[in-house]
C-alpha cells in the first residue's frame, strides 16, 4: 500500500531553504551593507568628533575676534604685544635679561623690566 503524501510537507524543504536564503541575504545587508548597522555606527561617532572639532574652532575663532578687535581698538594691549613677543621698549626704560640654568644644566632666558624712577 502506497501511502499518499500532502504536496505542502513535500515543498516544506524548499521553503526552509528558501526562507534560510532570504533571512541570510536580509542579516548581510543589515551587517554589511552600504547602509549597515555598523557604518550607521561609525558614521554617528565621525559626526560627533566633528561637532567637537566644529565647536573648538569656533570658540577658537570667537577669541581670536576679540583679540582682533582688541588690538585694533586698545593701544595698550598693542604696546604689551611689542613688549612681550617683539622686545620693544620704552626710551627711558632699562630692560635686564639674565640666563638663568636649570639642575639639568640647560639654560632658560629671564627677562626683569625696570621701568624708570620718575
Amino acid at each position: 500500500m502506497k501511502v499518499k503524501t500532502n504536496p505542502l510537507e513535500r515543498k516544506k524543504p524548499m521553503r526552509i531553504i528558501a526562507w534560510s536564503v532570504v533571512i541570510i541575504f536580509v542579516a548581510l545587508t543589515l551587517l554589511v551593507g552600504r547602509n549597515s548597522f555598523v557604518r550607521v555606527i561609525m558614521k554617528k561617532i565621525e559626526v560627533a568628533k566633528l561637532e567637537q572639532k566644529v565647536n573648538l574652532l569656533q570658540t577658537e575663532n570667537e577669541r581670536l575676534r576679540k583679540e582682533n578687535q582688541e588690538l585694533k581698538t586698545n593701544p595698550e594691549v598693542i604696546e604689551k604685544i611689542a613688549r612681550e613677543k617683539l622686545g620693544y621698549q620704552k626710551s627711558d626704560e632699562k630692560v635686564f635679561r639674565f640666563i638663568k640654568t636649570t639642575d639639568d644644566g640647560t639654560a632658560e632666558k629671564v627677562k626683569v623690566t625696570n621701568g624708570s624712577d620718575s
